[in-house]
């Protein structure tokens, strides 16, 4: 039957899950919360309790391709029970080394690289079942994980405050048990809705515009994960995502000999790498030989169009960008007290205020960029990228406003435009990479998108830490306010400009591409 005549109870039922799940593998978050406790009781040096923070980051950064690949291969059930009991072991390991004050550090390490790779797990899940359940609304149902998942340390703060107050090993404890109970409990109802019902669907002559959403395909599949008619597999993108702005209102069905009929007839003699056409340009391997056998893999034929390389590129200078303000406020605070010492405000304090708000506004952003990115889409008829470019502008935004700001009860302005720019793109982009290469094998290049930011946020903090050197004194007090630091923001506000001009092109480019192919 067709997708959207599906029952609507277990799509809702899947949804809320989905929500749940995501609120519960928040643990990351929650890091800040317990870490000063955890090294204070463990006697943790300050080199080696950072090291603790870095395998973190790297257990959820690292982790990202091969938890996409564990949930397209065997399902987001599975890969959320698989999340919550990796989850237990990873808590209930720093609970154990919490009560018995064991400073073994590696085994610290594991833990919490365990606990970053197993929240992705079981958050990916969600938004591999939501994009899924949902395609004519992929913006909107994949926004509601995306921002719960960013919420949780507001609710996990909360619960600290008010029933685990200066018990750090409750708080342990707690995780490992209320974290897989969430997941375990919730995973039953995390389903792909008849999933495999839609891929035997008839293509008929009613069969909906929306009904098929990749933009990349091969010429023998209907996307780069499934399979399907040769020819209906070009149609989806002509009526919306190649527009510069929108395109006329049509009906909503297309008959079979529109379905059918190829986006252009690239001629034998033309070369694939050729900017003729879209599909020559875009679909085009990079780095791989064409007719190569591991060219048939669709894997590869996604990782390696040349599309994925500029979502790529996009997404990491978003994410390190926005990732490397949110590290280093703590140091930005830290200066802005200096430089006014009369001031009666604590760095803690200031810092507490600094956080909530950014995750507020990243929770806000990731909230409202789906409705937005589906109503850009569906009801203007425009590139859902559109909004990855207004992100690119309100971060540009925030990171001018920080180097104009010396005072800590001005920081909260541009926390929360950065936060807000940084969840908007973060909340955005799912929804891209699934109406580009499908939901088939969603997760794991959705696993590999999210590595993109690593370079970008260990270049810029790095970046950050030799201009305030440079211009602190011998104790390594600045007290110039934001001169201590603006040089390292006026270079994020070249890469931000960088961002906008080249995904303006990318849009210029796709429209460009729509006009010559319906010549």
């Amino acid at each position: 039957m067709p997708f959207e005549n599906a029952p609507i109870q277990p799509r809702v039922l899947a949804l809320v899950s989905a929500v749940l799940i995501a609120v519960a593998s928040g643990t990351p978050y929650v890091f800040s919360i317990f870490a000063p406790q955890l090294v204070k009781q463990t006697g943790l040096s300050a080199d080696q309790a950072a090291t603790l923070s870095t395998a973190l980051s790297l257990g959820g950064a690292l982790g990202g391709l091969p938890a996409g690949i564990t949930i397209d291969s065997l399902g987001p059930q599975f890969a959320s029970v698989l999340g919550g009991l990796l989850t237990a072991v990873a808590f209930y390991i720093l609970h154990k080394c919490y009560v018995d004050a064991n400073n073994d550090v590696f085994l610290l390490m594991v833990a919490l690289a365990i606990s970053g790779f197993a929240s992705i797990l079981s958050f990916y899940s969600t938004i591999k079942c939501t994009t899924a359940n949902w395609p004519h609304h992929r913006g909107s149902a994949g926004a509601l994980p995306v921002a719960a998942y960013a919420v949780a340390s507001l609710i996990f703060s909360y619960v600290n405050v008010r029933f685990f107050k200066d018990d750090t090993a409750g708080l342990l404890r707690f995780f490992y048990i209320f974290t897989p109970c969430v997941c375990i409990g919730c995973a039953y109802f995390l389903q792909i809705v008849d999933k495999k019902k839609h891929k035997k669907a008839p293509k008929d002559r009613n069969t909906a515009v929306g009904e098929q959403d990749p933009l990349l395909r091969s010429g023998s599949t209907s996307s780069l994960f499934g399979t399907g008619s040769p020819n209906g597999s070009r149609r989806q993108s002509i009526a919306r995502i190649f527009s510069l702005w929108g395109t006329p209102r049509s009906s909503s069905t297309l008959s079979l000999d529109q379905m059918q009929r190829p986006l252009v007839q690239l001629p034998k003699h033309v070369r694939a790498d050729s900017d003729a056409i879209y599909v020559a340009v875009e679909d085009t391997p990079v780095f791989v030989r064409e007719g190569s056998p591991i060219w048939d893999h669709h894997l590869t034929k996604a990782i390696f169009s040349r599309v994925f390389f500029k979502f790529y590129l996009i997404l990491g200078f978003m994410m390190g960008i926005g990732q490397m303000y949110i590290y280093s406020v703590g140091y930005i605070i830290v200066v802005l007290k200096q430089s006014d010492p009369n001031s009666k405000l604590s760095v803690g304090d200031v810092q507490a205020v600094q956080v909530s708000t950014i995750a507020l506004a990243s929770f806000l952003g990731r909230l409202t960029s789906g409705p937005i990115s589906d109503v850009v889409r569906r009801k203007l008829n425009a590139q859902r990228i559109w909004c990855i470019a207004i992100a690119a502008c309100v971060m540009l935004l925030g990171q001018y406003l920080v180097t104009k700001i010396n005072s800590l009860d001005a920081l909260t302005l541009p926390s929360f435009v950065v936060g807000l720019a940084f969840g908007f793109c973060f909340g955005t982009f799912p929804a891209i990479i699934a109406d580009c290469f499908g939901t088939d094998g969603f997760t794991t290049l959705w696993g590999l998108m999210t590595t993109s930011g690593l370079l970008v946020v260990m270049q810029m903090t790095k970046l950050l830490a030799y201009t305030l050197k440079k211009n602190s004194d011998d104790d390594g007090v600045c007290i110039h306010g934001a001169a201590c630091y603006s040089e390292t923001f006026v270079v994020t506000q070249y890469m931000c400009l960088a961002v906008i001009l080249f995904t303006l092109f990318t849009i210029w480019y796709n429209h460009r591409v729509f006009l010559r192919s319906n010549r």
